[in-house]
């Protein structure tokens, strides 16, 4: 079974579109279980209701920050004390940013009923979106289709029809937008606590698995030589909230099909019988994709040379987050940085980079047999 995970990042998931459609328009793929957070889940509900990559990456190429927030003068204008205050057709709640826009985009935009379709058809055997309770602090992963999770200390399974309000309140930033209510609950970003969902879509049972993330991984030897201001530290605060695991999960999986691997040539049939006896060990084949460039870097770059077309307002704003950054290194920027002007050159890369990793993307799209 065919997996694709996709992380959370928020106007970083152009990178997402950009892999994607390189992806697609060359291997053609039939991915059956899709696992989303935040943005991650507004790829993968594009992806699952069989929507076009060219037409996500004209989506993404065509973005404009008020097609995702409201921000306007007025706002710019109210005192500080005011700003995080936000009264939205969800309610009252804590929010610098209105995403009533974006939850418009995403009805109109995104095939809803295709979605439904091809998982009622079993065409697609789960869309799985992950949002954080507010209440509990869990990860609760809302799964649309025929696939049964267990339920985790940190996480839990909810059968839901997945629908826009989920990816909504799957990609709500704390203190950016409100949360969003759903069934008497109040969500924020899944990023929180699963930022990379790779665990619920091996657990549903994908044996090959494409996880693209939206972060460079850095070397712990890179020393800060300025003094950290607010929006600098602000930035790293909210990269390591989105921090997961996903390197260690994957060295598990290595470890765990080395294991397998092993058993199955000293025991031919012991995958086969493991699989029978319904026990939840299976060799998982994986190709995991990120930027060969920092994005923070990339937004800092492109806001100096681009922010001229962006409204003054949110021009003003975006500015005040920038100059508070290291100049090389606009990593709460990146986050919020929803315009084309952003997007392009993250499609482009991430076009580049699946390019780039064509032979690891074809031994996972094509690897066969118990133990590969």
């Amino acid at each position: 079974m065919l997996g694709l995970v996709l992380a959370g990042g928020g106007a970083r998931g152009a990178y997402e579109a950009g892999v994607l459609r390189y992806v697609v328009e060359r291997f053609a793929p039939h991915f059956e279980v899709i696992s989303g957070t935040s943005v991650g889940a507004i790829n993968g509900a594009w992806i699952g209701s069989g929507g076009n990559v060219a037409a996500l990456w004209d989506f993404w190429a065509t973005l404009r920050f008020e097609d995702v927030a409201r921000f306007s003068p007025r706002d710019l204008l109210q005192s500080p004390a005011r700003w995080l205050r936000r009264t939205t057709e969800f309610g009252e709640g804590v929010g610098l940013l209105d995403p009533t826009p974006l939850y418009n985009l995403l009805k109109a935009r995104v095939d809803w009923a295709g979605l439904h379709r091809r998982i009622d058809s079993r065409e697609l055997r789960a869309m799985m979106v992950t949002l954080t309770d507010v209440g509990s602090g869990r990860a609760h992963i809302f799964t649309d289709g025929d696939v049964k999770l267990r339920r985790a200390a940190t996480s839990r399974a909810i059968p839901a029809r997945v629908g826009p309000e989920h990816c909504l309140a799957s990609a709500a930033i704390p203190f950016v937008f409100p949360a969003i209510p759903i069934d008497g609950r109040s969500y924020v970003d899944g990023a929180l606590r699963q930022n990379t969902p790779l665990a619920p879509a091996v657990e549903a049972g994908v044996d090959h698995v494409l996880v693209i993330g939206v972060k460079r991984l850095r070397s712990e030897e890179a020393t800060l030589l300025v003094q950290p201001t607010p929006g600098f530290l602000a930035g790293k605060a909210l990269n390591a909230l989105m921090l997961d695991p996903i390197e260690e999960s994957i060295r598990r999986i290595d470890a765990l099909n080395n294991l397998l691997n092993w058993a199955e040539g000293e025991h031919p049939g012991f995958i086969e019988r493991c699989r029978v006896g319904h026990k939840p060990y299976h060799v998982v084949h994986h190709a995991f994709l990120r930027p060969s460039e920092d994005l923070g870097r990339v937004a800092a770059e492109t806001f100096r040379k681009g922010s001229h077309t962006l409204p003054w307002a949110v021009r003003t704003l975006l500015g005040a987050v920038a100059a508070d950054e290291h100049v090389q290194e606009a990593d709460l920027l990146s986050y919020l940085f929803f315009d084309r002007v952003f997007c392009e050159p993250l499609l482009e890369l991430g076009y580049q980079d699946a390019r780039a990793a064509e032979a690891d993307i074809a031994r996972v799209l094509t690897a066969r047999g118990p133990g590969g």
